[in-house]
């Protein structure tokens, strides 16, 4: 049985990082709950609650857009300014009353190896900014660090190293598509397959339900994926879904294309 001997909520930024370098005890963030309270450690001692520390924000600029930590998957889900590719994965993330509470530092941290949201962020580029309480060994003085998406996949850079998942950014620009295989229509993809065109013209690919977590992946080296087996699909049946859903994306964008021209 847990035994919480401490409960913080910050009011600032600075104060959340202050609270994660003193901490002693075994300590947990809080963000929206829809992992961590499920699956509650019993050591943890002392959790931080992020709701007031101000890691919500929304912002615009040309061509890209910052998602605060705490941002709720359902605020991207009604915000027609967001890209139709993120405000659809974001919605099959869960019910309503999941995306109320999911936030997407939560989603982005926890990385389900399932989860399309991943792989949607994947392909718009995606940037992770992270703060660091000064001064840190590890940044020499620097507060603030920046990882593409795939590298805090890759390198499980999600201990934060006493910091906080400040941001996210990336890019709205360009030509998505996203196909699934999934049980149900209303149920988790088994595989997932985004694919976006950049506005310089490159493609990007991404797939879930094929490794550890959503990873980018290039259309020539689909064969040499090793997908983890589960009661939903063998690794085989994931690695030929990945090579059906990859072409049928790409397809899609050449469709898009052609009807531009």
């Amino acid at each position: 049985m847990n035994k919480i001997k401490l409960y913080h909520r910050p009011q600032t930024v600075e104060e959340a990082l202050q609270l994660l370098l003193d901490a002693e005890g075994n300590k947990a963030i809080l963000a929206g709950g829809t992992t961590l309270i499920p699956r509650l450690d019993d050591q943890i001692e002392e959790i931080v609650d992020l709701q007031n520390a101000g890691l919500d924000k929304l912002e615009y600029a040309a061509g890209t857009m910052s998602i605060g930590a705490m941002t709720r998957l359902q605020t991207i889900v009604d915000d027609p300014r967001a890209p139709a590719l993120l405000r659809e994965a974001a919605r099959r993330e869960g019910p309503n009353t999941f995306r109320h509470a999911a936030t997407f530092g939560g989603i982005v941290v926890n990385a389900h190896w399932e989860s399309e949201l991943p792989a949607a962020l994947l392909v718009l580029q995606t940037e992770v900014h992270i703060l660091l309480p000064p001064p840190h060994p590890l940044t020499e003085g620097d507060s603030a660090q920046t990882f593409s998406l795939s590298d805090f996949l890759t390198h499980q850079v999600k201990n934060l190293n006493n910091g906080l998942l400040a941001c996210l950014t990336l890019q709205t620009g360009g030509q998505t598509a996203a196909a699934r295989v999934a049980r149900t229509p209303a149920d988790a993809p088994i595989v997932a397959a985004v694919a976006r065109k950049d506005e310089a013209g490159h493609i990007h690919l991404a797939l879930s339900g094929v490794a550890k977590t959503p990873i980018p992946v290039n259309p020539d080296e689909l064969d040499s994926l090793a997908p983890p087996a589960d009661f939903r699909g063998s690794s085989e049946y994931r690695r030929e879904m990945a090579k059906v859903l990859s072409a049928r994306v790409l397809n899609e964008l050449q469709g898009q294309e052609r009807k531009i021209r």
